[in-house]
């Protein structure tokens, strides 16, 4: 399980994407990309109220759960106009992110910056 969890949902027009750090505990609430609400400690769980563009803006609130409660995997829910949504928790490289392989001379590139870092250090004496 990836250490900083995070949730989406795309809700009247606008995404929504709430980002949970592990260490330091914060939580962040985006929407379209911009930080509107922030968290010091959601690991107890908790509301967090913000805000949707607009005239007028329309308020929303971010339900987090604490961890323990759920095995370890805390859940998050919006509510809205006294609709409850549950986000559903998305991968931190999106849907295609796929690891950088390594190429096939990464053991020779490797071997090449040691010789030459042994090089200049036998330089500098």
């Amino acid at each position: 399980m990836a250490r900083d969890p995070r949730f989406h949902l795309d809700q009247d027009g606008h995404s929504v994407t709430v980002q949970l750090y592990g260490r330091s505990g914060g939580l962040e609430v985006l929407v379209d990309g911009k930080v509107v609400a922030y968290e010091r400690d959601w690991r107890r769980g908790g509301t967090v109220p913000a805000e949707l563009p607009g005239d007028p803006p329309r308020p929303f609130s971010i339900t987090v759960s604490s961890a323990k409660e759920m095995g370890g995997v805390p859940f998050c829910v919006m509510e809205t106009g006294g609709t409850r949504y549950l986000m559903p928790r998305v991968p931190l490289g999106g849907s295609r992110y796929e690891p950088a392989r390594p190429g096939p001379y990464l053991g020779l590139r490797r071997l090449r910056r040691f010789l030459r870092r042994l090089v200049r250090r036998w330089a500098r004496r």
